[in-house]
């Protein structure tokens, strides 16, 4: 069964407005609309693979806690700031309060309650005060972080995009950028690949470290793409304790200066799939960039050269630590860095010891259930590729 929703008559309101209150039909609108996109990439692109993490096992888990857990702790950071004030407070790339994190906000959310109606613990009539909290919050931050006027990425220009850099900041990056000869070329290649694979491992696994951001279009037929990502330099994660020292920097910013010929899609949570898909060949420009306090400082390839390696022996540290580690404490982990999106924006809201971020116990009784991979796969499939239906999202209910 397909919703038959109406587009908002006023969507530059619903879009870019964070005065205006949307209707319940807007708000499922939206609903409908994310969930539609969620469900095309899922079906289309994600594999749920890996060899030390049960992922089906700590999704399921993980998005049922956002659901008991994110409305209360969105209410406690709303105590100090509002949204549009912590986006404001702060550089808008190169930190964990990336799109990656806030475009999961809701998707992740909702699925959590998809779950609880399929088992049936709740019913759809359950809960809409709750649901609005976390859609309004993820709503005006995504007006206050966006720049094209748009929440999510398939409605941007060009489709498929999403833009978070002013002009300025913008401008910064660009002078900044160096020609990408043989050696600068290879040394950001390796350092990138080094990061990515490492900062998958932080996270289980999982993609939320690493946000694409773009294309910035230049008006000279090249357009910029902004890779960001951030390593755990915060304390976040505790089985990361001895290891994230190690690293000389933690955040960064990877940015490539492309020719139009390159084409750059990002998906509703921004992650850039790029044709072709070995694009390093064809980049004019780059530069890493670490912001690391909030400052954008373009690294040299000395840094470069010492980053990568701390990074290399960190990765192996982290590998041996994780494999040596009981399944189910694994299992743990990765449920709670899933449901710990919202611990960068409380510590710039300056309440994050106001919060109790341990994993609610039902949750961490149901790993037992969870684990069987019939069960999981059944549950993972019928929420994200729901076979009656084009959005893996049911509407709200008042």
């Amino acid at each position: 069964m397909t919703a038959q929703l109406t587009t908002p008559s006023d969507l530059k309101a619903l879009f870019t407005d964070a005065s205006y209150e949307p209707t319940l039909d807007e708000w499922n609108w939206l609903v409908h609309e994310g969930g539609a996109a969620y469900k095309s990439e899922l079906s289309a692109r994600t594999v749920f693979e890996s060899e030390l993490f049960g992922m089906n096992t700590y999704i399921l888990m993980s998005m049922m806690e956002d659901y008991l857990r994110v409305p209360d702790r969105i209410r406690t950071i709303l105590q100090h700031a509002t949204p549009a004030e912590l986006v404001r407070k702060a550089l808008p790339i190169g930190n964990k309060r990336s799109f990656i994190n806030l475009a999961a906000m809701p998707l992740h959310y909702l699925t959590g309650r998809e779950l609880y109606v399929d088992l049936g613990e709740n019913t759809l009539a359950d809960g809409l005060e709750d649901q609005l909290t976390v859609l309004k919050f993820w709503r005006d931050a995504t007006i206050a972080m966006r720049t094209d006027g748009v929440l999510y990425n398939m409605h941007a220009e060009p489709t498929n995009s999403s833009h978070v850099v002013s002009d300025a900041l913008l401008a910064e990056i660009r002078g900044h950028l160096l020609p990408a000869d043989g050696e600068h070329r290879s040394a950001i290649r390796k350092f990138g690949a080094r990061l990515t694979a490492y900062a998958f491992l932080e996270n289980c696994d999982a993609r939320t470290a690493v946000c694409d951001t773009g294309p910035y279009e230049l008006g000279d037929g090249t357009f910029l793409a902004l890779r960001e990502t951030c390593a755990d330099g915060d304390g976040d994660f505790p089985w990361l304790d001895g290891i994230r020292e190690t690293l000389p920097f933690h955040h960064f910013v990877i940015a490539h200066r492309l020719p139009a010929s390159v084409k750059m899609d990002n998906n509703v949570w921004g992650t850039a799939w790029f044709t072709p898909s070995d694009y390093q060949a064809d980049i004019i420009e780059t530069r890493v960039f670490c912001t690391d306090g909030g400052t954008l400082r373009p690294l040299e390839l000395a840094d470069l050269a010492e980053a990568t390696a701390a990074i290399r022996k960190a990765h192996r540290a982290l590998y041996q630590r994780l494999a040596e580690t009981d399944p189910e404490e694994r299992n743990l982990y990765a449920t709670s860095m899933y449901a710990w999106k919202l611990k960068a924006w409380a510590r710039l809201a300056g309440c994050y010891d106001e919060i109790d971020w341990s994993v609610s116990p039902s949750i961490t009784r149901s790993y037992e259930k969870f684990q069987d991979p019939n069960l999981a796969l059944q549950l993972i499939g019928g929420v994200f590729v729901p076979q009656d239906r084009d959005s893996c999202f049911r509407p709200l209910e008042g």
